[in-house]
């Protein structure tokens, strides 16, 4: 499905009903918005990930400009601030209220960025293998030094500098070095993930050339007041454990989960328990005062 918001055709799908019957009464089921990785990737590294929360939340899956399924726009606009103003504009065109996000990696640095521009919008997030700076950066390098593969040191850093110079370069970095974004990666499960992603090189360029280098919203999280759940990985190289630590000891209302037996993709990697800590705190918030 698309909407044009802010000047754009964005693409976004939904799964799960707004309305459940229990008995005689049709509940109303609490929104997600879902924000994917990337830059220059697309929603489709959620599924079939995230499909059993759709038994408790209305999912909405976001395709941030440019990317995915999502119309181009002006390089200009492919911003941090713009993609969130996006997500504050598809809520305000479906006609919602405050909902949850749920921003994995990039897509949780536009959570971020979300609650600090649109507080009013965000009952709650969830922060999931992201970071609040491009510190990031410092210690992903030393991370990649020790669990990196030689093929993998070799092209790691074109992408994050904005460098890799096609779409087929940009398809098999993928390919090279998806299996660091696992501790312990399944071929089949990252071949799937390969295959359904629609990947744009031109956004991932931009925004690591000149957009990511600049991202430092430490300063600005306190001002947050959604409740927030933070989770990570113990062996994600790329937002590694202590960026979630920067994140919730900043927020005034957060809790910190640790995935022991997880890289990158948490939510792919311990599925279960990923779905019980959202689970739960989506409910915990549904059953608070309204906003």
């Amino acid at each position: 499905m698309y909407a044009n918001v802010n000047g754009c055709s964005l693409f976004f799908d939904v799964e799960g009903s707004g309305y459940v019957a229990q008995g005689g009464v049709l509940s109303e089921q609490p929104v997600v918005f879902v924000l994917h990785g990337g830059p220059g990737c697309d929603h489709s590294n959620f599924k079939p990930w995230l499909s059993p929360l759709s038994q408790h939340a209305q999912l909405v899956y976001v395709d941030h400009r440019g990317n995915g399924r999502s119309d181009d726009a002006d390089e200009s606009t492919y911003t941090i601030e713009q993609m969130a103003d996006d997500v504050e504009g598809l809520r305000c065109h479906l006609g919602l209220g405050p909902v949850v996000v749920l921003g994995h990696s990039f897509g949780g640095m536009v959570a971020q960025v979300c609650a600090i521009r649109h507080p009013h919008a965000i009952r709650g997030l969830v922060l999931s293998s992201t970071a609040p700076s491009a510190q990031f950066w410092d210690e992903a390098q030393e991370m990649a030094d020790r669990m990196a593969s030689p093929e993998q040191k070799e092209v790691l850093t074109a992408l994050f500098e904005g460098r890799i110079g096609s779409q087929q370069e940009f398809d098999e970095w993928w390919r090279v070095c998806l299996p660091l974004y696992f501790h312990d990666p399944d071929p089949e499960a990252l071949d799937e993930m390969l295959d359904r992603m629609r990947g744009r090189v031109d956004v991932a360029n931009y925004m690591m050339a000149t957009q990511i280098p600049g991202f430092d919203i430490r300063d600005q999280l306190p001002s947050v007041r959604a409740p927030s759940l933070v989770l990570s990985g113990r062996h994600d190289w790329v937002t590694p454990v202590s960026q979630s630590v920067v994140i919730t000891e900043a927020l005034p209302d957060a809790t910190h989960v640790i995935f022991e037996h997880s890289g990158h993709m948490t939510f792919a990697e311990e599925n279960d328990l990923y779905l019980r800590h959202v689970i739960d705190f989506v409910a915990a918030l549904q059953a608070g005062p309204a906003l």
